[in-house]
């Protein structure tokens, strides 16, 4: 299995999947076996959002509205921002700018080594998915239907595309983006291709129901799970379906492409192993727990995924059995981060941990 296509660096995770591909993968292995902690904190309220990492720090956002730069090394706190807003997504970090979006509709540019502010928007409602940073652009979706393009450096707005998710409204699901084109899908099950440059639409293709995770992208395939329990594969350049797989339960989170497999856990808390090609069910497991995101994979062919009961569970997937469980100090919504060998999760009870 060749773990390969992220745009993040090998001891990185600096946004929601790893880079805006989502492609949830590492070139860093974890520990095969039981990993012992390195350290933990509590970072604030509530955490929703997994965390991030990069530049030897980690960074996580709660409920509170603040969002923690911790010390990649030692957990200490660096510094805190505050925001009017609650965060619900994962923040994300590029050349030094740490890129928080919040539920009051502030898109907030920081200096990632003092917390400084850069800049800050407002869009025209709430955000409640992470951002995707790509070639000098921010792409961020919000509740107001529209999709969003600006500026890294000054926060400008480049443009924006409506959505038109009439009977639903907003952007709910995190968009991923290539050189080209950037992905997002709507409540209303409508998958969207915009161009990066001017905001034009490709193509629009429906899907059976709602989608509220990332899109993966990779070899010119998106990938992408429903709330009606099917997995969706679809040429990128034209938005033609390839196929669907009907899960026992919906996939919340996104799947994860890895060599010719594809990775994904229901939210009833199966994880399933599906042939990239065509969909076929390889295997599958129950992790004996509710699942809220996409599975982290390692080079070492180590997937990561943490319960909403509290449990951090490594699967091999080469012996496709369950290689060790750690207890956390609460439940996980976000899904882990992995960064120099090291698997970063945060709770819902507000704390963040290290495990090596």
């Amino acid at each position: 299995m060749l773990l390969g296509g992220t745009s993040a660096g090998a001891a990185d995770w600096p946004m929601l999947g790893g880079g805006p591909e989502r492609l949830h993968q590492s070139t860093d292995a974890v520990s095969a076996k039981a990993p012992a902690r390195q350290w933990e904190r509590h970072a604030g309220g509530k955490v929703q959002a997994g965390a991030i990492a990069g530049e030897g720090m980690v960074f996580v956002a709660g409920s509170d509205g603040r969002l923690s730069a911790l010390d990649a090394r030692k957990g200490n706190v660096l510094w805190q921002y505050e925001a009017r807003g609650a965060i619900s997504a994962s923040p994300a970090l590029v050349d030094g700018v740490v890129i928080v979006a919040a539920k009051d509709g502030s898109v907030t540019a920081l200096a990632a080594y003092d917390g400084k502010r850069l800049w800050q928007v407002r869009l025209g409602g709430d955000v409640v998915a992470a951002p995707a940073v790509r070639d000098g652009r921010v792409y961020v979706g919000s509740v107001d239907q529209f999709l969003y393009a600006l500026d890294l450096g000054n926060g400008k707005e480049a443009w924006r595309y409506r959505v038109r998710d009439y009977k639903y409204g907003g952007n709910f699901a995190a968009p991923a983006a290539d050189g080209a084109r950037v992905y997002v899908g709507g409540k209303n099950g409508m998958l969207h291709a915009v161009r990066r440059e001017g905001g034009q639409p490709v193509w629009q293709t429906e899907l059976g129901s709602a989608l509220y995770g990332a899109p993966a992208l990779t070899n010119g395939r998106l990938y992408q799970g429903a709330y009606d329990r099917n997995v969706y594969a679809l040429d990128a350049a034209a938005g033609t379906l390839l196929w669907k797989t009907e899960l026992d339960d919906w996939p919340q989170g996104t799947p994860v492409p890895a060599g010719d497999m594809l990775y994904v856990c229901s939210r009833n808390g199966v994880f399933y192993a599906l042939r990239a090609a065509d969909g076929g069910i390889v295997w599958q497991m129950s992790l004996d727990g509710e699942v809220r995101h996409s599975p982290s994979i390692a080079r070492n062919h180590i997937g990561v995924v943490a319960t909403l009961d509290g449990r951090l569970v490594g699967v091999d997937l080469a012996r496709r059995r369950i290689a060790w469980e750690r207890k956390l100090g609460g439940g996980v919504f976000g899904g882990p981060a992995i960064s120099d060998g090291v698997v970063l999760v945060a709770t819902q009870e507000g704390s963040v941990s290290a495990w090596r």
